[in-house]
């Protein structure tokens, strides 16, 4: 089983990460507030385009493509999860990497489900 040490570092690397996550993202959006707000003072006309673009709203074919893209990487994860234990393990860690594969497996199929949706449009 896995050592308790180890699961404690592992939990607070990705809390570490999670925070790390969330400070770029503010430093983004503090600068794209900073950029907008320079614009429109400097007179900059904006079409609605261009500020639908700047605020990370992507047209539906994009957003399609990319959930594509998203699906399969995630299902390859979670595969990778699965085939890796299933050479190695025993009853117990086999349980275990299922449960842990099944969660990219059933986001992976989700996305790719939602993308094929949007890209008929329906």
């Amino acid at each position: 089983m896995l050592d308790a040490h180890f699961l404690g570092s592992v939990i607070i690397v990705l809390a570490m990460l999670v925070a790390l996550h969330q400070l770029v993202r503010l430093t983004m959006v503090a600068m794209l507030h900073r950029t907008l707000r320079h614009a429109l003072q400097a007179g900059v006309p904006l079409t609605v385009e261009q500020l639908d673009r700047a605020l990370g709203r992507r047209p539906t074919v994009e957003r399609a493509a990319t959930d594509w893209r998203n699906g399969w990487l995630l299902i390859a994860i979670g595969l990778a999860c699965a085939g890796c234990v299933a050479i190695q393990g025993s009853g117990d860690t086999l349980r275990m990497a299922a449960g842990a594969a099944l969660f990219p497996l059933l986001t992976g199929v989700t996305l790719l489900a939602l993308s094929k949706r949007a890209s008929r449009g329906t």
